[in-house]
């Protein structure tokens, strides 16, 4: 794929992102102001949407139509990882009241795969598909303690250790100490070093072969105190999940 393919690709989920936030027709005009965008450009990729049946016009003005939501449901609910994962995330969201989120590492990025919040007011909010930084999370800190350690090590030899509160780790020496802490109670935790009212704690869990972190977000004066008790539950519910995933895979067709 060539560069402008890519830049095209990004350009169509820009596209989208921009009907989600809005949830609005717009005009030509509008969306190439809003996104930045050569008018020549964005008609060309609305032109294009059109043409595929992903979007239609109205007096003028752009919308998506539901081929996006019929596709992505059709997927969605094929998806073996989240038929698995959902239901223990749910589980564990009732039991505690927080927001439980399944994680994946993407290069130096944890990167949110599903999101189960409560019926609270005040929660810890994530959505599917949101990036955090691996150094200040405490899903990042549990994907790269999951890591084998020469690939562990080449990453961290180049990926940036930025500062976001005064608890972020940002040294190598701070980092491979809240590893190794990690690694020994089996479970990781975050308080306040990428958001300082928020903590997480995660557990990691292997599932088909791909390391992924079972992750609880909170408000951190609410759910300090209980965090070795969410550490445990996330660590059993990994073990459970890991085990019913290997027995399911080795059953017979």
């Amino acid at each position: 794929m060539n560069t402008n393919d890519v830049k095209s690709a990004k350009r169509v989920l820009t596209i989208l992102q921009f009907f989600a936030q809005t949830r609005a027709p717009a005009s030509l005009t509008q969306i190439s102001a809003a996104l930045g965008f050569p008018k020549s450009s964005c008609l060309a990729l609305l032109d294009t949407l059109e043409g595929e049946g992903y979007a239609h016009q109205t007096g003028g003005r752009y919308y998506l139509t539901r081929r996006w939501f019929n596709e992505a449901r059709a997927i969605a609910e094929h998806d073996q990882l989240a038929a698995r994962v959902r239901p223990v995330l749910e589980e564990l969201r009732d039991k505690l009241r927080e927001t439980l989120i399944l994680a994946q590492r993407s290069d130096s990025q944890v990167l949110y795969l599903d999101v189960a919040e409560p019926e609270r007011i005040v929660r810890f909010t994530a959505r599917t598909g949101e990036l955090k930084p691996l150094h200040a999370a405490a899903s990042g800190r549990a994907l790269l303690a999951a890591m084998a350690p020469a690939e562990r090590e080449a990453l961290l030899a180049r990926m940036p250790l930025p500062r976001f509160t005064d608890q972020t780790p940002t040294t190598r020496d701070a980092l491979q100490k809240m590893l190794e802490e990690g690694d020994r109670r089996g479970y990781h935790v975050n308080l306040g070093e990428h958001q300082a009212d928020t903590l997480s704690v995660a557990a990691p869990v292997v599932l088909y072969g791909t390391p992924y972190a079972l992750t609880v977000g909170a408000p951190l004066e609410r759910a300090k105190p209980q965090v070795r008790q969410i550490g445990g539950m996330l660590v059993e519910a990994a073990a459970r999940l890991a085990a019913e995933v290997g027995r399911a895979d080795a059953a017979p067709a």
